[in-house]
């Protein structure tokens, strides 16, 4: 039995070619949401835990600088901006300063619940932002 080997090609510098250059090829249109038709940027957000069933969940407040724990009761599509107002109507005295953490993370007003993936009988905290240096 014997085995031919071909001998590998040598090409002189002149006779290599180049891939054709110009413009790619016409992309394929992709369909897509109509809410995206005018915007210029989307963020997308995995969705790891299975759909929370709908209707209020009880949420607690925890004021430290009087010990106080207050319960609200809260939809998941609510802001944090509602729950600043339904706790400044138990606690009006915090009014200007209400600053509230989750998980050890400031939260922001225009954020929902559902955003933050806040559970039954999560605590919200107070803090104060001290401001100068």
């Amino acid at each position: 039995m014997s085995i031919e080997v071909a001998p590998f090609p040598v090409c002189a510098p002149h006779q290599v070619q180049c891939p054709v250059r110009g413009d790619p090829p016409a992309p394929v249109p992709q369909p897509f949401h109509a809410v995206f038709k005018s915007s210029t940027h989307a963020y997308l957000f995995p969705v790891t835990e299975a759909c929370t069933p709908p209707g209020p969940i009880t949420v607690h407040v925890f004021d430290g600088s009087s010990g106080r724990k207050v319960s609200m009761s809260l939809e998941r599509s609510d802001t944090i901006g509602k729950l600043q107002k339904m706790f400044l109507q138990e606690r009006p005295d915090l009014k200007g300063s209400l600053n509230l953490a989750c998980n050890g993370k400031p939260v922001l007003e225009h954020q929902t619940l559902a955003e933050l993936r806040v559970k039954e009988d999560a605590t919200f905290v107070t803090f104060q932002k001290c401001i100068g240096g």
